[in-house]
């Protein structure tokens, strides 16, 4: 069964700084294989993106049972300064949480990031939650320290009356293991 990712993660994470080109470095089932940037290039101790949300969280946030994450890390350039690195977890089609290492700059990267989706319908800030947080386009956003999350539950379609809740217990779950 192929899982589908919703555009979110690539052209929200982009970072609005990114080129046009994303080059996936890996894939690999949670918790299998070594992740391919070792966690010091997140500043944390989790090895991956499905090691900040566990299976049981992710699906009482949805409400509904979801398989096993699914993890995928990426390199994503970004025009005039490298690069940044990101994984993503899947829980299904209904669950994802991405996580990037934003590197020595993640207060100003961020800030990029959340000045170009200030002008889209339901931008708000989100306070309690990280150093910083915004959600925008039915996704939450979060920064701690170097480290930016992107946490999305229901895909926004409108079935979820609290996704902003359930998104942000799982900003929760995740920080506390960064």
């Amino acid at each position: 069964m192929q899982q589908h990712i919703r555009p979110l993660a690539l052209a929200a994470v982009a970072l609005a700084l990114t080129s046009t080109t994303a080059r996936a470095s890996s894939a690999r089932e949670a918790r299998i294989d070594p992740p391919a940037a070792p966690a010091s290039a997140y500043g944390d101790g989790a090895e991956g993106a499905c090691d900040l949300v566990t299976r049981a969280e992710a699906a009482k946030a949805l409400g509904a049972p979801v398989p096993a994450g699914v993890e995928k890390n990426m390199v994503v350039p970004v025009t005039g300064a490298g690069s940044v690195k990101a994984q993503y977890c899947q829980f299904g089609s209904e669950v994802l949480l991405a996580r990037f290492a934003l590197g020595s700059g993640g207060r100003a990267t961020f800030g990029k990031y959340r000045k170009s989706l200030g002008s889209v319908a339901g931008y708000r800030d989100v306070t309690g939650v990280g150093d910083e947080a915004f959600t925008a386009k039915g996704q939450l956003n979060v920064r701690r320290g170097n480290t930016g999350l992107i946490i999305d539950v229901g895909q926004n379609r409108g079935k979820m009356p609290n996704e902003l809740v359930a998104e942000r217990s799982l900003a929760a779950a995740a920080i506390a293991r960064l």
